[in-house]
């Protein structure tokens, strides 16, 4: 019964491993809550093993090491200023945690760690096989319906990054080689686990991803020095000698190689190693994590931090068309989230499981191999040599990219630690026990098996109360973007905000969708309480996130139609001091004081605005000069003195018109970054690609991350991520014509005095400002007073959107089947 109950248990683990090698390949997690939660009920169902007997023991050193480490990390989550953002690295590291001790539950015979070798190979197998269709007629291919790859320019397999996905392979070559060199298992396993070897090699190699390269060099430099280490013995001298010679050569050459070729070298290693997609130059955004780690070096700024600090201390030479999310170096990102103190840690895990797993390898050297070889036949040590080799290349990864924030490279090295930590669980089982324990497998191997099942409830909780509120999330922010003015969306965010209250995304969207329900038959007071309704989702989404930048934008514009500018003011400023170089909200600013009669004010942060460094809008900058010129030119010749600044209470805007003759503009949202984008049959509209002027930034699909979503993945972020939806208000002005790549355009353009919705699968641009219309200048008096500047709002009629349950059907794929 017992053997039936661990092969169940295993079956539903290997099951989750496979789900989270599928969907676990972004930073976003939206599409990862499903494979949490049956990796979860995997640990629930270990309960039915607490008391079986343990033919092994765990290393006291590297127990007592995993648990301070994932303690430290866990009470730096709970004390992070954005819960939201803190959830998804405690989620990981509980789940690392789970399927780290899962292992030595289930993982204790060589028939089993048999079935994990074989549940990899399937994954990489599985990658090859998408890559091999994306390179031949369809690289938008990704695993979820509906939904596309993002950056489709090279193969990226199951992941939305190309880079990841010849990480993942390159990862796992040694692994391959190790078994089909050292492993019992058949010829033709072993030929087949070669071959794999080979093509994922071949495939690496023509990725075109230098860090992925260099990363594999490395894992197999590792992986002949280990087996060295267990053949030296039974080399002879002379090819001892022999194999010296042609080491040294080989360094020579390396040697004369950098001295002679270094410019170009260099060069090249900039452009390829260096940069990343969007022109995201490594060594400026390794800059901001330095000074990240400078605020709080000790026990770091929070869990996901450099969301934040990635905008305050952006460098100004940085390309303006990315916003990264993550620092793209995980020892730097460890320290400036986590301090010191969580990457000593950290450093110490590493070091003592590594140091475990080369002692293991090292005694075979004492073992005869069978006739006929030079190395000794062993699944365990196979696996051994895998693992440490691809823990070596994961290191180099680590150096250019954020990989310890996508899933599946979390649960892998999860995987290889504990099996360093216990390499051969069965080399003490011919070793008597000295006396009968009171608990079985000992306390240590007891309390592992009871933190996995309570970290196990956890995240099957988390897994399946997060599914269903992405799910809600995605229809409702798919709905919106069909038609923002309906009602499908209403109920999906309700549920959502049921199930996920610390969601800040979830309330900037239902902010919006109050202000895009505002029509122009709308009566005064319902108008009005749809958008004191849309100030209150602002401000519980400013509370659970004060640093989103882009909500601000929409904040500010609610405030001021609800005759508080003033306080529209002061949100648009705090936004600036923590994007200072940002160019969207100097706009914003220059804009919300032309409106309330500041000239001198606005005329200051517009020409501010025509020099911002990141996502500079000259042609709006230039614009809103030529408006304030023409404004000034009127009022002298209508004998008005312009410089008289209005009263800064809370006042009725000078520019604007009253508030009972507008209309909200439409409001846009910005598509988080996930993992893939929605396929454009999908849509409603035709598919528009998304421009650089109107794109959102992102850092590499949601922060350099990476994260296909529908419609796009930030690039750079974010979000990103790689990253989540950053919403806004009004919307973007159309790109004019010679806009450079930059997203800067040659020479300011004339712009259609009214602006269209974003199409429906765009990329909505979260640094557009309000829609400003501009009236053609003409003289006026008492008589003929100045025209207002028409913002879109007008008024008439309305009722507040109801949140009722809608019996409404959501047309198109669903991201969680």
């Amino acid at each position: 019964m017992t053997s039936k109950w661990r092969g169940m248990v295993l079956t539903v683990f290997l099951a989750g491993l496979v789900l989270a090698g599928v969907t676990g390949t972004s930073a976003s997690m939206t599409f990862f809550w499903p494979a949490c939660a049956v990796l979860g009920i995997a640990a629930l169902l270990s309960l039915g093993l607490i008391l079986q007997e343990a033919h092994y023991s765990l290393p006291r050193s590297c127990a007592l090491a995993v648990l301070a480490f994932a303690a430290c990390l866990l009470f730096r989550a709970a004390t992070s200023p954005v819960a939201y953002f803190a959830r998804e690295d405690a989620s990981l590291i509980i789940l690392a945690f789970v399927v780290y001790g899962l292992f030595h539950i289930l993982l204790g015979t060589q028939v089993a760690r048999r079935r994990l070798v074989e549940t990899l190979a399937f994954l990489a197998v599985l990658n090859l096989a998408f890559a091999a269709i994306q390179a031949t007629f369809r690289p938008t291919l990704w695993i979820i319906p509906g939904y596309e790859r993002t950056f489709a320019e090279r193969p990226g397999g199951l992941f939305n990054h190309p880079d990841h996905y010849a990480g993942f392979l390159a990862m796992l070559v040694p692994l391959w080689l190790a078994n089909a060199f050292l492993g019992r298992r058949p010829r033709i396993e072993r030929t087949a686990f070669g071959v794999l070897g080979a093509v994922s090699t071949l495939a690496v190699l023509g990725s075109g991803s230098t860090a992925a390269i260099l990363a594999l060099a490395t894992g197999m430099a590792v992986f002949l020095g280990l087996l060295l280490l267990v053949v030296h013995r039974r080399i002879g001298a002379e090819r001892k000698r022999t194999g010296t010679r042609l080491i040294a050569a080989a360094a020579l050459a390396l040697l004369l190689g950098a001295v002679f070729v270094h410019g170009p070298a260099g060069r090249f290693l900039d452009r390829t190693l260096l940069t990343k997609s969007g022109q995201l130059s490594l060594p400026l955004v390794w800059k901001s994590g330095l000074d990240q780690i400078a605020e709080s070096p000790v026990t770091g700024t929070g869990s996901r931090t450099s969301y934040i600090f990635t905008r305050l201390f952006r460098n100004e030479a940085l390309s303006s068309s990315t916003e990264p999310e993550f620092i793209h170096n995980e020892y730097l990102q460890m320290v400036a989230d986590y301090g010191i103190l969580g990457f000593l840690l950290l450093a110490g895990l590493l070091a003592l499981h590594l140091s475990h797993g080369v002692r293991f390898v090292s005694a075979y050297a004492d073992f005869d191999p069978p006739s006929g070889s030079l190395a000794p036949k062993s699944d365990h040590l196979a696996l051994a040599i895998g693992a440490l080799a691809a823990l070596g290349t994961m290191a180099w990864l680590a150096l250019f990219d954020f990989l310890l924030h996508l899933p599946v490279f979390v649960i892998v090295a999860a995987l290889f630690l504990a099996a360093l930590a216990v390499p051969d669980p069965m080399n003490v089982a011919a070793k008597p026990a000295s006396s009968r324990r009171f608990l079985p497998g000992g306390p240590l191997v007891f309390a592992n098996r009871a933190l996995v099942f309570g970290f196990g409830l956890a995240v099957a909780v988390f897994g399946m109360v997060f599914s269903r509120s992405e799910y809600h999330y995605e229809m409702a922010r798919r709905a919106f973007e069909t038609d923002p003015s309906g009602f499908v969306h209403l109920r999906h965010l309700q549920e959502a905000r049921s199930l996920d209250p610390k969601n800040p995304y979830l309330y900037t969207l239902s902010a919006h969708a109050q202000v895009a329900g505002i029509l122009p038959e709308m009566p005064e007071p319902a108008r009005r309480e749809a958008l004191e309704k849309a100030d209150h989702y602002f401000s519980h989404a400013r509370a659970l996130y004060p640093q989103d930048v882009f909500a601000a934008i929409g904040h500010a514009a609610v405030l001021e139609e609800l005759g508080r500018p003033s306080e529209a003011l002061s949100r648009i400023r705090e936004a600036r001091k923590m994007a200072p170089l940002y160019g969207n909200l100097t706009l914003a600013e220059a804009e919300l004081h032309l409106r309330n009669g500041r000239i001198d004010e606005a005329e200051t942060v517009f020409a501010e605005a025509t020099h911002s460094r990141v996502f500079r809008d000259t042609s709006a900058a230039q614009r809103g000069l030529r408006t304030i010129t023409e404004w000034k030119l009127i009022a002298e010749q209508n004998g008005m003195d312009w410089r008289i600044a209005p009263d800064r209470e809370e006042s009725v805007p000078l520019l604007a018109g009253t508030y009972d003759n507008r209309i909200p503009a439409a409001a846009v949202i910005e598509t988080r970054t996930l993992a893939g984008q929605e396929s454009p049959a999908n849509r409603n509209d035709p598919p528009v690609s998304p421009d650089p002027a109107t794109t959102s930034p992102s850092s590499e699909p949601k922060d350099s991350s990476e994260i296909p979503t529908l419609t796009e993945e930030p690039q750079g972020a974010p979000a990103p991520s790689a990253i989540e939806p950053l919403l806004f208000i009004g919307p973007p002005f159309p790109t004019p014509p010679g806009l450079k790549e930059s997203g800067v355009p040659d020479s300011p353009e004339p712009l259609p005095t009214k602006t269209s919705a974003v199409e429906p699968g765009t990329q909505p641009d979260s640094s557009a400002p309000l829609d400003l219309e501009i009236p053609a200048p003409k003289a006026f008096s008492d008589d003929f007073p100045p025209p207002p500047l028409d913002t879109g709002f007008i008024t008439q009629g309305f009722e507040p959107l109801p949140e009722v349950e809608l019996d409404t059907s959501v047309p198109g794929p669903i991201p969680f089947p």
